[in-house]
């Protein structure tokens, strides 16, 4: 009797265990269809032609061949000629006024009134009129109103070589309205009153004495004090440690006899310090652009003259140009970005990237169908990938059946369990 109650009792068991068995092996079931019914909630990023470019930013320095310009004794210079201007052989490009005995406070004070007066007088006098004509003066009204409010924005926010240049304009069109408007005369009391101004300055001050240059150059009237450091000549053998030691010498401090400073030459360098990782980057006798951060983000082509690196993986790249227009007057320490080149072609979510039976592509949704797509990587950002772009699979000349990714397919960017020919429903 209690072997027939053992034996009920163990068929009991596993049929018990049998069902649990069933139980478990349908909740996986069904938690696996759940599962896939989640993941048809899919992202999706349609493809567009990007171009990526890519920098390097790197800091350096201005060489230039230039001469600080001093007179025997202190005092202040109304320039005749304007700054960057080429100065040809015995050519008068300044008048000096001697102000022996007067503080350094007080010959800056009258030098800074001098060049106000000067500028001013010259703005009104460059500024020609654009024509009596009603569509003449609305052009004038044009500039007025937008102008002035460039100009205050600089003034605002720290960018006086902008504010100067929108001054200017504002000053030209008011000339201009008062020509068109027949009140000429406004233009040139205004003149009149300037020069009067000016003049009455420099009685004050006493007799002049005009300098005549010997040799032609360029003049330039700001000086910073390492005219005698960063130039051509300081470039021949400079080691990179040469260039650190340039760079942490101070500037010479110069008074107020100085007049302003001669270049000698349009061609000037800029060298930048870097490490050797970058410098092989780069290629010697190769053209690139600059872009200069300060002197409102000039941009200029420059040629790569030497790459120079030392023991230890230090160096610096050596650049060159001929157009003095650019540099003039740029402070010795400038930071750039260089263009090293730009990738066209479509930008993929790096996280969309696969492999597929050895080859790298992205799944795609067509219709309600999930797809497999392949791509040619040709360069890499922080979070995506520029792919290459393609008119047909003729393009690569491969064997290979899988399409290419083409423009305005559907990139699944997010889902679950994707394969090629997966139907979402």
């Amino acid at each position: 009797m209690r072997e027939q109650k053992s034996e009920k009792r163990y068929k009991q068991s596993v049929v018990n265990g049998v069902i649990l068995f069933a139980v478990f092996a349908l909740f996986i079931y069904f938690s696996v269809q759940l599962s896939n019914g989640f993941s048809t909630s899919l992202s999706t990023q349609r493809t567009q032609v990007v171009t990526d470019t890519d920098y390097v930013y790197l800091g350096g320095y201005v060489f230039r061949d230039e001469t600080v310009a001093t007179q025997a004794s202190v005092g202040v210079c109304d320039y005749l000629v304007a700054d960057g201007e080429r100065v040809g052989v015995h050519q008068p490009y300044a008048t000096f006024y001697a102000m022996s005995g007067e503080s350094a406070g007080k010959i800056a004070e009258a030098q800074a009134k001098l060049n106000d007066l000067s500028d001013r007088i010259e703005r009104l006098s460059s500024g020609a009129s654009i024509g009596s004509s009603a569509a003449g003066l609305a052009h004038v009204n044009e500039i007025l109103s937008t102008s002035y409010y460039s100009y205050v924005n600089s003034v605002l926010g720290g960018d006086f070589t902008s504010a100067n240049a929108h001054g200017d304009l504002v000053l030209r069109a008011l000339v201009n309205y008062s020509v068109i408007t027949g009140r000429d005369g406004v233009a040139e009391d205004i003149s009149s009153s300037l020069k009067q101004e000016k003049q009455e300055l420099l009685d004050s001050i006493g007799g002049g004495n005009t300098l005549v240059s010997d040799e032609g150059f360029y003049f330039f009237r700001k000086t910073d004090g390492y005219e005698s450091v960063f130039n051509s000549k300081a470039l021949d053998g400079l080691t990179p440690s040469d260039l650190s030691s340039l760079a942490d010498q101070s500037a010479e401090k110069y008074g107020s006899e100085t007049v302003g400073r001669y270049v000698h030459s349009t061609k000037w360098y800029l060298a930048l310090p870097t490490d050797e990782a970058t410098c092989l980057l780069f290629s010697v006798g190769l053209d690139y652009e600059l872009t200069f951060s300060g002197e409102g983000n000039k941009t200029a082509p420059m040629t790569l003259e030497n790459i120079c690196l030392e023991e230890g993986g230090n160096g610096y790249l050596l650049f060159s140009s001929r157009d003095l227009s650019v540099a003039g007057n740029f402070d010795r320490n400038q930071s750039v970005k260089i263009k090293m080149g730009a990738l066209s072609g479509y930008r993929v979510p790096s996280e969309s990237l696969t492999t597929v039976n050895g080859e790298r592509g992205v799944y795609i949704l067509v219709g309600n169908v999930v797809e497999f797509r392949r791509v040619t990587v040709i360069g890499e950002g922080r979070g995506y990938y520029i792919v290459a772009t393609y008119e047909s699979d003729s393009n690569e000349g491969s064997v290979s059946k899988t399409p290419y990714l083409y423009i305005n397919d559907l990139i699944i960017t997010s889902g679950n369990d994707l394969y090629d020919g997966k139907q979402i429903n």
